[in-house]
């Protein structure tokens, strides 16, 4: 808003000005200036006035009394030798001896009596209280010009910025997964058209999103029954008399079958913590004695060594769902165990208000060009990891809605044992307030 402010009123001092200029040229410059010509035919008049006093009474009595007029007018009279004329009033004398009154570039008056008297100059006093007021007042009218300004766009932001900050908030809640979530598009809330186009997309995407889910979830559900028949089926035929050959393409086959179950299952899990309504169930835990309770069934399903470093924080409690933490730890030591060689590593450590997991490995590590995509849903890295142990690029996505639920975040970098470091931080749990 500060920006849009910014512009506004620079905005309106540019087309201020531009106006101005506008006018000038326009008015003065295309045209007659007729405040110009107006002083020029009063300053004739003035000539016509003195010049018979000046022939009746002499020049001395003239110049006295054009000094009480110019006193009483808060004028300065000065008497200015030929030489010290401005050019610009030198010419109109030299060059038209019948003109005996002149203008200089500040329309200060020169005038003379005839041709070979004294050239006089009349301005205003810049010591006079009177002109010095009048001075004031013609620079205080900037000061108001631009004080109105800013008033109109504090004012004019104000009025913008309500209706936008509802639509902001609309825009968030949208966002956010309520997809029942509309602007108004009354007169006195809408912004143009714009609460009238955004009900249309957000109409738009939530049909589209909400058919997607709908899809997914019948799909994955209608596939379990197949599954389950094949499973079935692929155990009764491997309890059957087979050759060797006939065994291995059975045994494949169940693979198969199980790796599909997997997918479903993921597919569920996934589209379960997509909703916004996902039940949380949290509680106080600690984080160093939970990951010790994982650690011996982690380090049964490989031969990979897991180990948890001291921490160098005493207080590592935290408050979470453990289900859905165990589940999101789960897939990331899974992950790590398809490309880590020998070591799997994981580290509590404090970072401001939060409590940070590291989990390191010693792969071939991620390139940084996946690292925004990673935990995007079926997305999988395609240089260093390969199709064959990806898996179906939900796990990293699951890991990154569960955290988000708890209000914490997850992140990827690069380890010091040469792989990838994934970060899960959750808010941290005062010592005092957990008693």
């Amino acid at each position: 808003m500060k920006r849009i402010y910014l512009e506004s009123f620079l905005g309106l001092i540019i087309l201020f000005v531009a106006s101005l200029i506008g006018y000038e040229v326009i008015v003065y410059q295309l045209n007659t200036d007729y405040d110009y010509l107006l002083e020029e035919h009063e300053a004739q008049a003035f000539h016509e006035f003195i010049y018979p006093i000046y022939q009746e009474k002499g020049e001395d009595y003239t110049i006295k009394q054009l000094e009480k007029l110019a006193t009483s007018s808060h004028m300065l009279l000065v008497a200015q030798e030929m030489t010290h004329l401005p050019p610009e009033v030198r010419v109109v004398f030299d060059e038209s001896p019948a003109l005996n009154t002149a203008f200089d570039e500040d329309r200060n008056l020169w005038f003379r009596f005839e041709p070979n008297s004294p050239i006089f100059k009349l301005s205003e006093n810049p010591n006079s209280p009177i002109i010095q007021a009048i001075h004031f007042d013609d620079n205080v009218v900037w000061v108001f010009f631009l004080a109105g300004f800013a008033i109109y766009c504090v004012l004019l932001i104000w009025f913008l910025s309500r209706r936008i900050r509802t639509l902001e908030k609309v825009t968030i809640d949208f966002a956010s997964g309520n997809f029942e979530a509309r602007a108004e598009t009354t007169s006195a809330k809408a912004v143009g058209s714009l609460n009238r186009r955004f009900n249309e997309m957000a109409e738009k995407v939530s049909r589209l999103i909400t058919s997607n889910r709908m899809l997914t979830n019948a799909v994955a559900h209608e596939l379990r029954t197949p599954i389950f028949r094949l499973q079935w089926q692929a155990d009764l035929l491997a309890d059957t008399s087979l050759s060797k050959e006939q065994n291995k393409y059975v045994t494949s086959i169940v693979e198969d079958i199980d790796e599909m179950e997997n997918m479903v299952d993921e597919l569920l899990y996934y589209a379960k913590m997509e909703q916004p309504d996902a039940e949380i169930q949290s509680s106080q835990i600690s984080i160093n004695s939970f990951i010790q309770s994982l650690l011996p069934r982690w380090q049964r399903e490989t031969p990979i060594t897991i180990s948890l470093l001291e921490s160098e924080i005493s207080d590592t409690t935290t408050l979470v769902d453990q289900k859905l933490l165990q589940r999101a730890l789960d897939n990331l030591l899974r992950n790590a165990m398809r490309y880590a060689q020998r070591d799997i590593t994981l580290k509590i450590r404090a970072q401001c208000e939060c409590l940070c997991i590291d989990v390191h490995d010693d792969g071939c590590g991620i390139d940084e060009t996946d690292w925004p995509h990673l935990f995007d849903a079926f997305y999988s890295a395609h240089k260093s990891r390969n199709k064959n142990s990806s898996g179906f690029g939900l796990g990293l996505a699951i890991v990154k809605q569960i955290v988000e639920l708890q209000n914490g975040s997850v992140s990827v970098a690069h380890s010091h044992l040469g792989g990838a470091r994934f970060t899960i931080c959750l808010p941290k749990i005062d010592s005092s307030l957990s008693s």
